[in-house]
């Protein structure tokens, strides 16, 4: 077994010298992950004990049924249905709508002929993904008002005429119809890469 371990070392220790630039390259994607993805997991220990600020996440104390007390609370409320419906519509219905969306949207600018409509086009699609996020939604929020450009739009076509973020069953499409225009514009020029490859 010592035998074995001197000799992984030797090996380890002649890979290191034979292949030291990679090796020193592959140092600031390590020290990334591990300074923002790993070292913040610590984190997670706040689920599993009654936080106090004053003490820190190591000087609070556990909280009860061996530190599960918050889940067992979480899953026995009024909300918790409520909470996994809302989580699973807004989640499967993105996926329905907004998966498809910029594969549609890359074969579609595929096929046009005009070069420069083409890149226009791809242009004004993309641009919202640069939009911050607190800007789209000031946006929404101004143009699903009660004298918003789309509740306008709808109220000529026998639509409503009232403010839609008021009403709990507008919400689901809002939301996926903004992040479908937000991202699929972004999201098509990996499908157009792809299809450039193609006869």
């Amino acid at each position: 077994m010592e035998k074995k371990k001197k000799s992984a070392l030797r090996r380890l220790g002649r890979d290191l010298r034979k292949y030291s630039d990679a090796y020193i390259m592959i140092i600031p994607v390590v020290l990334f992950y591990l300074v923002f993805c790993y070292k913040p997991m610590y984190g997670i220990l706040i689920a599993f004990k009654d936080y106090s600020p004053a003490a820190g996440i190591w000087g609070s104390d556990w909280a009860s049924s061996h530190g599960f007390q918050h889940f067992i609370d979480f899953f026995q409320s009024y909300y918790f249905t409520r909470i996994l419906k809302n989580t699973l519509v807004i989640s499967l219905t993105s996926i329905v709508f907004g998966f498809p969306a910029p594969i549609l949207l890359a074969l579609l600018l595929n096929e046009l002929k005009n070069e420069k409509f083409k890149r226009l086009t791809q242009t004004v699609s993309y641009m919202p993904h640069f939009i911050s996020m607190v800007v789209v939604c000031s946006m929404i929020q101004m143009f699903t008002s009660s004298k918003g450009f789309i509740t306008y739009l709808l109220s000529l076509v026998g639509g409503p005429d009232y403010s839609l973020l008021t009403r709990p069953e507008h919400f689901v499409p809002i939301y996926v119809l903004s992040g479908i225009w937000q991202g699929v514009g972004w999201d098509a020029i990996i499908y157009l890469a792809a299809l450039s490859g193609i006869d």
